[in-house]
């Protein structure tokens, strides 16, 4: 193409009638004039976009699965929390995300994630969109729309290939559905001898899709604040955290889930705290995990209490794995009627059987088989985090399998 543009220019040169007294050696100069400044265009073509493609850096996950429920009601079927039915469902497990990192300086970057799930009609939205800024080599602050850092794998929980599970155990997860906040962060990073800490403290609101189990009653979080410390040694790592919160729920939406106004009951300015703890081990070898959490709300609504442990061990490409979890009610208030009290409080146990392949290294192979149990005792009669039409299991032992394929990219 220089070429090409050298032979262009040369003929104008020499044919053109402002250069037609020109002698051959000021044409050889003039020419070699304009190649050299060809040659500096090109090669701020090329740094320039060498420096676009430093300065913002893309990348995503995706996670295609399916599950189904065998959960046969007196009337009907039940499904599960997440999505699970009688039937083959393709859209509660399958999402995706694509997230944008923009370099703004040596200090600051700008982070945007989109995301989309088959739970929400594959209706994209923008899960994260905040602006991280270094304040020194070991403190950072973000501020916009956030990871709400309620778990121990919050700041990847729609990452399917980042843990061995299809879904992280939703008696803990789906505990406090809260992914996203809308607020700010300040995080330092330091040693104490071999031990790696990261404390953070965080401050903002968020609003909270209850989910099908609570007549997807929207829960409004202010004031919501907290603090996290995260640890790691060697293979080792621990987790805390903490937070609190004035929760709110429109009253239509209370009503739609219980004759809240009838019986005289609201959720307004609630103060509602979340605590959770967390501790996982994997040396290649050996996998394990556990958590647990505490949701308290300081009025009549129905507390809860969960925990799970996890433990894999890796055979090459294979790892099989067995989870145990459980959620619990805690803080039952006797002024409420029965009838709200099994339909409210949240109780189940369950076994979970699963499998990971790695197909490659981003691309992994999962399924895994749960079986629920424990339902009731002398304090409430529940479906878990099973919902159901109103009616009793058939049998005790409601199950789900679900199997996804995960990578990233």
């Amino acid at each position: 193409m220089k070429r090409a543009f050298s032979a262009a220019l040369t003929l104008g040169l020499v044919t053109g009638p402002v250069w037609a007294e020109t002698s051959e050696s000021d044409v050889e100069q003039r020419l070699k004039a304009y190649e050299q400044r060809l040659d500096q265009l090109e090669q701020q073509q090329l740094e320039g976009a060498l420096e676009d493609e430093e300065r913002i850096s893309i990348n995503g996950f995706l996670s295609a699965g399916m599950s189904i429920a065998d959960a046969p009601t007196e009337t009907g079927e039940a499904s599960y929390i997440d999505g699970s039915g009688d039937k083959w469902s393709h859209d509660s497990l399958t999402r995706a995300g694509v997230q944008f990192n923009a370099k703004i300086n040596e200090k600051a970057q700008a982070v945007v994630q989109l995301f989309a799930s088959g739970e929400e009609d594959f209706d994209a939205e923008i899960q994260w969109a905040y602006l991280d800024y270094a304040l020194t080599d070991s403190v950072s602050a973000k501020a916009g729309r956030i990871v709400a850092p309620f778990y121990m794998h919050s700041q990847y929980v729609d990452v399917g290939y980042a843990y061995p599970w299809v879904t992280p155990p939703a008696e803990v997860y789906l505990l406090a559905p809260v992914k996203t906040m809308e607020g700010m962060e300040l995080a330092w990073s330091f040693a104490t001898g071999p031990v790696y800490h990261r404390v953070s403290g965080f401050w903002g609101s968020s609003t909270v899709d209850a989910g099908a189990r609570a007549g997807n009653a929207l829960f409004q979080a202010d004031d919501l604040s907290g603090i996290n410390l995260t640890s790691r040694w060697s293979d080792w790592t621990f987790r805390a955290a903490y937070s609190g919160a004035s929760v709110s729920v429109p009253q239509d939406d209370l009503d739609a889930l219980i004759p809240a106004t009838a019986l005289g009951l609201s959720l307004d300015d609630v103060y509602t705290y979340f605590a959770g703890a967390g501790l996982q081990y994997d040396n290649g070898s050996w996998f394990f995990a556990s958590e647990v959490a505490q949701l308290s709300f300081g009025n009549w609504y129905p507390s809860s209490e969960s925990g799970y442990v996890s433990l894999g061990k890796y055979l090459g490409k294979w790892m099989p794995l067995v989870t145990w979890a459980a959620v619990y009610p805690k803080e039952l208030d006797d002024e409420l009627p029965q009838m709200l009290k099994d339909g409210l409080a949240e109780r189940q146990k369950s076994w979970t059987a699963g499998l990971r392949y790695s197909l490659t290294e981003s691309v992994s192979l999962k399924g895994e088989y749960s079986y629920y149990y424990d339902f009731a005792d002398e304090d409430v009669s529940t479906s878990g985090f099973f919902v159901t039409d109103g009616s009793p299991f058939k049998e005790d032992n409601p199950t789900v399998v679900r199997l996804s394929v995960d990578l990233v990219f």
